[in-house]
């Protein structure tokens, strides 16, 4: 289930809770669906838009996603705008910035705005951890 290139780990098992709603925005369609695959198998609801201009229209939604997975290069927008739009109407977003530079500014600038940073190819079992706490969340009814 893994794409060549794209994710570094392979998937374990199946999440049997609720899904959560995973928006991912990413440019390189290769990644957005392989990401978008391997978030699926793990149980997650998930909106794949494969610009910056349709991650935007999907965060003015009036229901916010659980969690946001934002590529940084998003042709010539920067995808830590897209965070930042986000976090002004959701600051509570558990947020992911990828990228295919590990670029410490770029990762200051990320955690500055409530990010962690992440570089391609993406270890699935660091995305995983990080999202853990929203994916636990499913399973409390009281939340939505």
């Amino acid at each position: 289930m893994q794409e060549e290139g794209l994710l570094s780990e392979t998937a374990h098992e199946v999440s049997p809770e609720v899904p959560r709603h995973v928006l991912i925005v990413d440019d390189d369609k290769a990644s957005l669906f392989a990401l978008k695959r391997m978030m699926e198998h793990w149980g997650w609801s998930v909106t794949a838009c494969p610009s910056f201009e349709e991650g935007r229209t999907a965060i003015a939604e009036p229901v916010a996603p659980d969690a946001l997975v934002v590529d940084v290069r998003l042709g010539q927008y920067n995808g830590l705008q897209l965070i930042l739009l986000a976090k002004q109407n959701h600051p509570n977003l558990r947020v992911v910035a990828v990228s295919g530079f590990d670029d410490q500014v770029l990762r200051a600038e990320a955690a500055g705005i409530g990010a962690t940073y992440l570089t391609k190819p993406i270890d699935l079992n660091k995305l995983r951890e990080y999202l853990a706490p929203v994916a636990s969340l499913a399973a409390d009814d009281s939340v939505r």
